[in-house]
């Protein structure tokens, strides 16, 4: 019989055999399927999170791509205001004009005295342009209470924390004093119109959002902002959107300019974005696990069915074909096991996709950019990996108790 036709009956065999016991078969599976679903779900899970924090950081702090004047980096700690980018509205104008990219938005982050209701602490002083943020910064996601300011009045948005330690609340006044581009003294007294919330507490215990006109008045950056974000299309392309920006700030700005990446700009964000390919090993390696079970099980089965292996091969089944058959036993109830646990991890995480995990509690307790829920991304690939690699997993386990089988000796298997 040629190899192709001699295939055939192998897996009907191997089928009509992973019928013959089902609690066996279930118990084998079980492995595959609980590895299997893990993985689906673990899957989706680190792809949200991660999703989540490459989101949150490029929207609140990084952008796609962020230009700032040559040595602000260098000197971040302080935010010095003298380093701004001058005519920052014009260039934002050309950048966005670029292929590729959605937004250019010039920003201003400068750190503040405040003085409130007799307390006085150091305050995040954030100068935006709040109908251009609306997708990006999203400022009108986070008022808790009140409303935004408006852009030509002196108002200003306030953490909740920030605003709870100095004590003022929505109708109050704050008094900021800054240091100017020119290094000098500068403040304006603000009304505050709402509280924030941005569920990372880092933020909502010093942020101060106003409108960009009175954080460039109160700076005297006049019209400039200390860095512009760009915005394309895909996270994923910023570094190619890095080298088109750079083209176009080249020599525009006095005293050169630092354009960067998301991805230049944070080791730690490099490190998030690359765990996704190392948690699909560890993945990888459950379902390899799992196949330590099917192992047993098929050996169990194997001595189970030593007459039976006698009876083939005295009718004239090679040795390979012994083995073939094992395997492709282990290999159907790895499928099956697999298709079970894809559907079981696809059904949550899909839920869960819908719905989000709230983190909140956690979110309290880390510094980090990141909204505390989380929306698992769920991928047709990772369903169809899994099943694929629990039916590899479970055949090549099978290939020991197929091996053994293989060494029966008919008389001796015949007489047990």
């Amino acid at each position: 019989m040629s190899e192709p036709h001699r295939r055939l009956p192998l897996l009907r065999l191997a089928w009509r055999n992973a019928h013959r016991s089902v609690r066996r078969t279930a118990l084998t599976a079980s492995a595959v399927t609980v590895a299997a679903a893990a993985l689906v779900f673990g899957q989706a899970y680190v792809r949200g999170t991660l999703g989540n924090m490459v989101d949150t950081y490029a929207r609140t702090e990084s952008g796609h791509v962020r230009v700032r004047r040559e040595g602000f980096t260098t000197r971040e700690r302080s935010l010095p205001t003298h380093l701004s980018v001058p005519g920052a509205a014009a260039l934002a104008r050309e950048l966005s004009g670029l292929p590729g990219v959605r937004a250019a938005l010039p920003r201003v982050r400068a750190f503040a005295l405040v003085d409130g209701a007799g307390a006085n602490r150091p305050g995040l002083l954030l100068g935006l342009d709040l109908a251009l943020e609306r997708d990006y910064w999203r400022p009108q996601a986070m008022v808790a209470s009140g409303r935004l300011p408006l852009a030509g009045r002196a108002e200003v948005l306030a953490g909740e924390g920030i605003a709870r330690r100095l004590g003022v609340g929505v109708g109050d006044s704050l008094t900021l004093l800054v240091q100017t581009a020119h290094r000098s003294l500068g403040g304006l007294r603000l009304v505050v119109t709402g509280l924030g919330r941005s569920g990372m507490p880092f933020l909502d215990n010093a942020m101060l959002i106003v409108p960009l006109d009175q954080a460039q008045g109160m700076l005297d950056l006049e019209g400039g902002a200390t860095e512009l974000l760009v915005y394309g299309a895909d996270a994923g392309e910023a570094d190619a959107l890095a080298g088109a920006v750079r083209r176009v700030v080249e020599n525009r700005i006095s005293g050169g300019a630092e354009v960067r990446s998301w991805r230049e700009q944070s080791q730690l964000m490099r490190l998030m974005a690359s765990a996704g390919a190392a948690m699909g090993v560890v993945w990888a390696l459950m379902l390899l696990m799992a196949g330590l079970v099917v192992v047993n099980t098929m050996l169990m089965a194997v001595m189970e069915r030593t007459r039976e292996f006698g009876t083939q091969a005295a009718l004239g089944m090679r040795r390979g074909d012994v083995v073939r058959l094992v395997v492709a036993e282990g290999a159907v109830i790895g499928a099956l096991g697999g298709a079970v646990g894809a559907a079981v991890g696809s059904a949550v995480a899909l839920y869960l996709g819908r719905v989000g995990i709230d983190f909140s509690g956690f979110a309290r307790a880390i510094a980090l950019p990141f909204d505390p829920i989380v929306y698992p991304a769920w991928s047709w690939a990772d369903a169809l990996g899994s099943v694929v690699l629990g039916s590899a997993a479970a055949g090549l386990a099978a290939l020991v108790p197929g091996w053994r089988a293989a060494r029966l000796q008919p008389a001796e298997a015949l007489r047990t």
